[in-house]
């Protein structure tokens, strides 16, 4: 797992800072295009802001249009460049299986993202955290069957340490999981 701690990011993000983040992260990655947590963790942000619906943001005084934009334009240098990654299948995965008309045409993208996940389990099955978002994506009746609460346990021992800082992807994260482990029956 990649270490997603960011100084400045992660601070510009715990400040709810959008704007900020965005444009420090968006003058990092075009410099180091190549970065894939650059492009990750970018990615995540501009997706966050556009399909949040009024937690997160003020949209009074935030452009979502112009996030979109930059998730656009990094999701298509993306999958030129790192279709085969397994960060970026498991997070582009994982986002689109959640908002798949954002990526394009909804019933196609949203087995993309499934897609996306299960290539990334299969390149790395013992990592826990890609399973958990592999399993995180099917059916409730067959991630039960695979032993998705179990995974969701294992993962909170190992989680502070895969996501380690204060930005908003690493806290979202942990709350992912820590809900499914407190939700259990």
């Amino acid at each position: 797992m990649l270490n997603w701690q960011w100084k400045f990011a992660d601070e510009y993000e715990d400040c709810g800072d959008w704007i900020s983040a965005r444009s420090y992260m968006y003058k990092e990655w075009i410099n180091d295009k190549y970065n894939i947590k650059k492009l990750l963790r970018l990615s995540f942000l501009c997706w966050i802001v556009v399909i949040d619906v009024g937690h997160l943001v003020d949209e009074r005084k935030i452009n979502k249009k112009e996030f979109e934009q930059t998730l656009k334009e990094i999701f298509n240098f993306g999958l030129k460049f790192f279709r085969n990654n397994v960060h970026f299948l498991w997070l582009y995965g994982y986002m689109i299986s959640i908002t798949p008309s954002l990526f394009g045409e909804e019933s196609m993208f949203e087995q993309v993202g499934k897609q996306w996940t299960y290539e990334a389990y299969l390149k790395v099955p013992q990592d826990p955290i890609i399973k958990g978002i592999f399993l995180q994506g099917i059916e409730p009746k067959f991630r039960d069957r695979l032993g998705y609460k179990q995974v969701c346990r294992e993962i909170m021992s190992i989680i502070n340490d895969n996501f380690k800082g204060n930005g908003y992807m690493q806290k979202y994260f942990r709350s992912l999981f820590l809900a499914e482990v407190l939700s259990e029956d």
